[in-house]
């Protein structure tokens, strides 16, 4: 199969979106599904991803490497687009909103669901990336004349 770089499923959601996001009234749709995300159904959502067909959910796990590096790299370009367009003081003001609106008993569960998870699989990431770097500290850091 011949994959070119700029014509491949992230290139073709690049354009798909630069077309909607011109279309105002698809922006209003948007806007107004979001403000309906109802989050107390998004466990039957997953039963029902999970029980319905289960070569789906396994298919979509075989691409997990090229859909984190794909998160990865968007990440990325949000975080540093987000930190070069937008002063401390409002992105503060903004994360303080909206994380008044977190579930705190879920995120707490979904924290320690995910530490078990990272502790499990903790041999299998330092197997294959080796051990964790240990993050330097300014005062451990010689200083260089």
């Amino acid at each position: 199969m011949n994959r070119h770089p700029n014509r491949g499923l992230m290139d073709l959601g690049s354009r798909i979106l630069d077309t909607l996001l011109s279309n105002t009234a698809f922006k209003d749709e948007l806007k107004s599904l979001l403000r309906n995300i109802d989050p107390e159904n998004s466990p039957r959502l997953v039963r029902t991803f999970l029980e319905k067909d289960p070569e789906v959910p396994l298919a979509i796990v075989c691409t997990l490497p090229a859909i984190t590096n794909c998160f990865i790299k968007a990440a990325e370009e949000f975080l540093t687009r987000i930190q070069n367009q937008y002063p401390p003081a409002l992105l503060q003001s903004f994360a303080r909103s909206m994380l008044q609106e977190v579930d705190r008993e879920s995120l707490t569960r979904v924290a320690a669901l995910a530490k078990q998870l990272g502790e499990d699989l903790s041999p299998v990431v330092n197997e294959v990336f080796g051990p964790p770097v240990p993050e330097r500290k300014p005062e451990d850091q010689e200083v260089m004349s």
